[in-house]
């Protein structure tokens, strides 16, 4: 069967974190990537709309391949990234224990906050008032942090001391917003229990991924934070994006000279996310890239570096 036709079927294999939305039915979920993320694009509303309006089926822009231009919005330098959104708390499940720095990017239409606690209650047993709120010094809970809410749109930096391990609740507790779901449990994990993974943020017609990866064999998640479907393949080549060989209709020969596929995947849906090890031991130039039809002629492509 051909490749590409193949490429179109849905996977029983996608790895749907979306978190259940249980007030507000039609909202388009943000993918619950299960590690980090960086998100890149124009603006955060325009990727992760709070409302479900119909998916965008139509072509992408047509015209010559450009270089992909801009860094990661709302990422630090050093840290994790959270995304807020109706109704949904996007950062990493599991976290190495420290002083964590992060940036905390509200990318849905109305303002959030974010409240840390850490306790070994489930969500369903912290102490909540009449009207489904948490109690915020009610028992068997400890604040460890709390954020103002931050409006559309913005990014605010906070340091949290998650030094001791143990499991934590990143939750938005604006009245009604924990009821509708808005959390994420957080296992925080001694420093020995570090492991390599690498976060790729996908939205038309973006990936957003970190710029430089150390060589090793790297666990690869992919969130689609976009409308419509889209891949993420690997390649490893010395050429540069406007130099990789492309047919007719300007996507990438999968095959074609100069370049080699180091990984391929299923495609991803609207909110999934997508999970697979990733062979990076060899040091080089990397190209992330969606290459559904007309997806890589609309720039949906990073450039990445392994160093030794």
């Amino acid at each position: 069967m051909d490749r590409r036709r193949l490429k179109y079927r849905v996977s029983g294999l996608l790895a749907v974190m979306a978190i259940a939305l249980s007030a507000c039915t039609g909202a388009t979920a943000t993918p619950g990537l299960t590690y980090g993320t960086v998100f890149a694009g124009p603006t955060a509303s325009a990727v992760a709309p709070s409302s479900g309006p119909a998916a965008d089926t139509s072509s992408p822009t047509s015209g010559a391949v450009a270089e992909s231009s801009g860094g990661p919005v709302g990422a630090p330098a050093t840290g994790i990234a959270i995304y807020l959104s109706e109704w949904s708390v996007g950062l990493p499940t599991s976290i190495v224990a420290g002083q964590i720095n992060f940036a905390i990017t509200n990318i849905g239409t109305m303002p959030h906050e974010l409240v840390v606690f850490r306790s070994t209650l489930s969500p369903s047993a912290y102490p909540v008032d009449a009207k489904g709120d948490i109690i915020e010094d009610g028992p068997g809970i400890t604040l460890v942090s709390k954020v103002s809410p931050i409006a559309p749109g913005v990014t605010q930096k906070q340091v949290v001391d998650l030094t001791q391990p143990g499991t934590y609740m990143f939750v938005c507790n604006l009245p009604g917003h924990f009821k509708a779901g808005m959390f994420r449990v957080v296992t925080v994990t001694p420093t020995s229990a570090q492991q390599a993974y690498i976060p790729a943020a996908l939205s038309e017609w973006h990936i957003a991924a970190p710029t430089t990866i150390k060589a090793g064999s790297v666990i690869l998640e992919a969130g689609n934070f976009g409308t419509i479907q889209h891949e993420l393949l690997v390649f490893k080549s010395d050429l540069a994006p406007s130099q990789y060989p492309v047919d007719a209709n300007g996507n990438i020969v999968e095959a074609g000279p100069g370049i080699s596929l180091v990984s391929d995947g299923d495609n991803i849906d609207p909110g999934a996310t997508q999970t697979r090890t990733v062979d990076l031991t060899q040091p080089g130039t990397y190209l992330f890239v969606c290459n559904i039809p007309g997806h890589f002629k609309a720039g949906m492509y990073s450039a990445i570096t392994v160093t030794p």
